[in-house]
């Protein structure tokens, strides 16, 4: 779990104005109630990171936890039982586009970490056309997503760059 540990190191350098860090997740029951529910796994570098902090927002990205109104949990099941096209049992989706879209743990080959695909909720998928994959592993994701994309744009304070 050292590159969760040097990601949050760097992610710790933006003003407690723009970064929102959840609690540790002190009961691990819920994750595994929430893997056997499911019959999914997990990756490992996102229940390490659970552990630390409990869902993270980084101006408007967020990556959910299992605590509040939007979590893990209950956008799953939105997302596999209330929608017009239901997301793939194995994925997960941990993170919101904004616009009705997630980012998705791939559970089918699950190991330390999941790739992350990208999820369109309005687009019928099938066998030959699936969801993109955005990247290798759920460290990957917070690096470029969450991290270089926002400091594209912003400094650590959250003041546009210029």
């Amino acid at each position: 779990m050292e590159r969760i540990d040097l990601i949050l190191r760097e992610l710790y350098k933006f003003s407690p104005k723009v970064l929102t860090l959840g609690e540790p997740l002190k009961d691990t029951m819920i994750v595994d109630a929430f893997e056997k529910k499911h019959n999914l796994r997990l990756p490992n570098d996102y229940k390490y990171l659970l552990s630390i902090h409990n869902g993270i927002d980084l101006m408007g990205v967020s990556i959910y936890g299992f605590t509040g109104t939007e979590n893990l949990e209950t956008v799953y099941e939105f997302e596999h039982n209330e929608v017009i096209y239901p997301q793939y049992d194995y994925l997960i989706p941990f993170s919101p586009d904004g616009g009705g879209n997630f980012y998705c743990f791939d559970t089918r080959n699950n190991n330390e970490s999941c790739p992350v695909v990208f999820w369109t909720s309005n687009y019928e998928y099938n066998e030959d056309d699936q969801p993109e994959l955005t990247h290798e592993s759920f460290s990957d994701w917070i690096k470029e997503v969450l991290i270089e994309w926002t400091l594209e744009s912003y400094n650590y304070d959250g003041s546009d760059k210029e």
